[in-house]
C-alpha cells in the first residue's frame, strides 16, 4: 500500500493503532506466514539481531529464544488490541504494517537501568515508516528526519506495552526554548 504524505503525518501524529482504524476498511489481513523451523510463529518474522529503539532510555527489541511460544498469533494480538481500544470492527492487521516477534526491554530509568516497564518480555512489534512527532512543544525535528512508528503488544495477551518512534539515520532533535 502506498501511503500518501497525509497518511504518514497522521500515523506520526496519532500512532499506528488509531491510524490503522481509518484504513482498516481498505487494508487486508496479512496472508504471509513466517515460520521458524521449530514451529509456527504465524504472521510475524522473528527478530534476528537486537534493534535499539531508543538509545537514551535503553529500549531494545532482541531475538527471542527458539523455545519461545506466544499464546497468540500476531493477528490475534492485533485484534485483541483493537478491541481493547473499542474498535471491534477493525481487527484485521493492515498490510502496510510489518510485524516482528522478539523480547522487549523498556527501562523506566534513563540509560538502560531498571526498574523496567518490560524486561525481556515476549512481544510483537508492529512497525511502519512514519514522520517524527512529539507531544513536547519544545521539540523540533529537522526537515529530513525520518522515524519508524512502533506499537509493542504482549504476545500472550495482546495488551499494549509501548507505543513509540525510532529515529532513522543520524540527526538530532532540536529544541525551542521559547515554547511553553
Amino acid at each position: 500500500m502506498n501511503m500518501s504524505l497525509d497518511w504518514r503525518a497522521l500515523l506520526g501524529a496519532v500512532g499506528i493503532g488509531v491510524a490503522a482504524i481509518a484504513v482498516a476498511g481498505c487494508a487486508t489481513a496479512r496472508s504471509t506466514d513466517a515460520h521458524r523451523s521449530t514451529g509456527g510463529i504465524v504472521g510475524a518474522t522473528v527478530v534476528r539481531k537486537t534493534i535499539t529503539i531508543d538509545r537514551q532510555v535503553g529500549e531494545t527489541f532482541a531475538p527471542a529464544p527458539l523455545s519461545a511460544r506466544p499464546r497468540l498469533t500476531a493477528q490475534q494480538a492485533w485484534a485483541r488490541y483493537m478491541r481493547q481500544l473499542g474498535h471491534p470492527n477493525h481487527t484485521a492487521l493492515p498490510s502496510f504494517i510489518r510485524v516482528k516477534l522478539g523480547l522487549l526491554t523498556l527501562p523506566t530509568g534513563r540509560g538502560g537501568t531498571g526498574p523496567y516497564t518490560a524486561h525481556n518480555e515476549l512481544t510483537y512489534g508492529y512497525s511502519t515508516p512514519s514522520g517524527c512527532v512529539s507531544a513536547n512543544p519544545r521539540v523540533i525535528f529537522p526537515r529530513n528526519a525520518r522515524c519508524i512508528s512502533w506499537e509493542f503488544l504482549d504476545a500472550n495477551t495482546g495488551s499494549l506495552i509501548d507505543g513509540t518512534w525510532q529515529a532513522v539515520g543520524h540527526w538530532h532533535v532540536l529544541t525551542n526554548p521559547n515554547a511553553p
